[in-house]
C-alpha cells in the first residue's frame, strides 16, 4: 500500500488495485485505493490506527470476481490480516505512476529499507521518525525488506519504481549480510540510472567499500577512542568508494549508550546549504555514525555539507574525526547520493517525529549539551537538512523549512 502524499498536487500515486497477470489476491485501501505492498503501512500497525480494507478476489480475467469490505479496528487483526495474505507479492501490482513525469512507472516517491523482523539492523524509532515527516510533507513511501530488494523491486531506468531508496539507521552488518550479489547489484544500477539514494548512519556504513569501527574504548579508562580501537571490514555494496569511520574519537559506543548532540560545522558556500539557510554551527542528534574518507585512488570529489567538530570539553587526544566530513552529497551516475553521519530526522525533546527514545537511551533523563542554541533552534535545522535532502532525492527544487510542523 502507497503511504502519504495528502499533501501534494501531482498525480503520480498508484491507481486503484489492479489487474493481475494470473489469479490470486489483491488488497485494496479503502481510502486511498491504492495496491496494498506487503510491509507497507507498519506505521498504521504499530500506532493502533483503525483502516478499513477492502479485499478483491481477482479472477484470471483481472476483473474483481467478489468483493467483501472488512473493517478492521486493532493492530493485531490489521497486522494478522497483512500476515494471512502474505503470498500476494509486490511485483503483482502494477506500477501506476505518471507516463508524464520524471519517473514514469513511479508507485512511491520512496522506499524504505526495513526487512520488520527481530534483529534486522533497522532501528524502528528512526523509520517512525522518518514516516512520521514524510507524512508531514505529502510524499509517499512504500517498505521493502531483503526479499524485495534481492528480487529486484526498486527497478532501473524508466522502468524505476521509486524515487530514492532511504537506509534508515540501526546497524550495518544485517544488510551486508542479508542483501545477496543480485540485490547489491539493483541497488547500483537503480541509482546510476537515476535513482536517488539517502543514508543515515547505519545506511551510510552499508554503502561504504570499507568499515572502520571501535566497538570498546580504551583511552582514558574507556572514555575515548584511541587509533588501535578500530577495526577495518570489508563491505560489498560499494556504492561509496571510501571508508566510513566511527564513532568519534570523544563519543564512544559505551554499549550503545553513547547517544549525544555534536556540534556540527555547515559549509555554507554550497547552493544547498545557502538555499535552505542553515547557519555555520548547529547540532544534531548523534549516536556512533562515521565520519567519510574517500579512497586514495577514486576520483570521487563529493560535496560536503558537513563536518565533525570536537566539543571543547573532549580530551585532546580523542581527536579521531574531528574536521571530517560527516554529511557528503555526490552523484553516483545519474542519481543523487546523500550521506549523514547523524540522525537529524530524530528530534530530542519534541513531539514532532511522533516518538520518545524510551529504550536503550531515554532521552527524558539523559543530559543534552544544546551549546548557546535553543532546542527549538536545533530541532529546526534538524528537519531542515532532512528536508532538503529529500527534496533532492524526490527530485524537487530545494526550498527551505521555515517552522516545523
Amino acid at each position: 500500500m502507497v503511504r502519504g502524499g495528502g499533501g501534494r498536487s501531482d498525480e503520480n500515486r498508484a491507481g486503484a488495485c489492479p489487474r493481475m497477470e494470473s489469479g490470486g489476491f489483491c488488497l485494496a485501501h479503502h481510502a486511498f485505493g491504492g495496491c496494498f505492498r506487503r510491509n507497507g503501512d507498519r506505521r498504521g500497525f504499530r500506532e493502533g490506527m483503525s483502516h478499513r480494507w477492502v479485499f478483491l478476489l481477482k479472477g484470471d480475467s483481472g476483473m474483481p470476481a467478489a468483493g467483501v469490505a472488512l473493517a478492521r479496528q486493532t493492530t493485531m487483526m490489521a497486522a494478522l490480516a497483512s500476515l494471512f495474505f502474505l503470498p500476494m507479492r509486490l511485483d503483482e501490482c502494477d506500477d501506476g505512476g505518471d507516463p508524464g513525469s520524471d519517473c514514469p512507472v513511479c508507485r512511491a516517491d520512496f522506499a524504505i529499507y526495513d526487512p520488520n523482523y527481530e534483529d534486522d539492523g533497522v532501528w524502528e524509532e528512526e523509520v517512525t521518525a522518518l514516516i512520521t515527516l514524510m507524512d508531514d510533507f505529502g510524499w509517499s513511501y512504500e517498505i521493502v525488506d531483503t526479499q524485495d530488494i534481492n528480487n529486484g523491486i526498486l527497478g532501473v531506468g524508466d522502468d524505476r519504481r521509486y524515487r530514492a531508496l532511504i537506509g534508515p539507521g540501526g546497524y550495518a552488518w544485517p544488510r551486508n549480510r542479508d542483501i545477496q550479489e543480485e540485490g547489491e547489484a539493483g541497488i547500483l544500477a537503480f541509482i546510476d540510472s537515476g535513482g536517488n539514494y539517502v543514508g543515515f548512519c547505519a545506511g551510510t556504513y552499508h554503502a561504504a567499500d570499507e568499515v572502520v569501527w571501535a566497538e570498546e574504548a580504551t583511552g582514558g579508562g574507556g572514555t575515548w577512542n584511541r587509533p588501535e580501537d578500530y577495526q577495518s571490514y570489508a563491505y560489498d555494496l560499494g556504492l561509496f568508494e571510501g571508508s566510513a569511520t566511527g564513532p568519534f574519537g570523544w563519543t564512544p559506543w559505551d554499549d550503545g549508550t553513547g547517544a549525544s548532540l555534536q556540534p556540527v560545522r555547515i559549509d555554507t558556500s554550497i547552493e544547498t546549504m545557502a538555499t535552505i539557510g542553515i547557519g555555520e554551527e548547529t547540532r544534531f542528534f548523534y549516536y556512533g555514525g562515521p565520519f567519510f574518507t574517500v579512497s586514495p585512488d577514486s576520483s570521487l570529489s563529493p560535496e560536503v555539507w558537513a563536518r565533525a567538530v570536537r566539543p571543547d570539553d573532549a580530551p585532546e587526544d580523542a581527536d579521531i574525526g574531528a574536521d571530517e566530513a560527516t554529511i557528503i552529497h555526490y552523484m553516483y551516475g545519474d542519481g543523487h547520493v546523500i550521506l549523514f553521519s547523524y540522525h537529524p530526522e530524530i528530534l530530542i525533546n519534541s513531539d514532532v517525529d511522533g516518538i520518545t527514545l524510551s529504550d536503550a537511551i531515554d532521552e527524558t533523563t539523559m543530559t543534552w549539551d544544546t551549546g548557546d542554541q535553543t532546542w527549538d533552534e536545533i530541532n529546526l535545522q534538524s528537519w531542515n537538512i532532512v528536508h532538503a535532502a529529500l527534496q533532492i532525492a524526490a527530485n524537487e527544487e530545494v526550498e527551505a523549512l521555515t517552522e516545523l510542523p
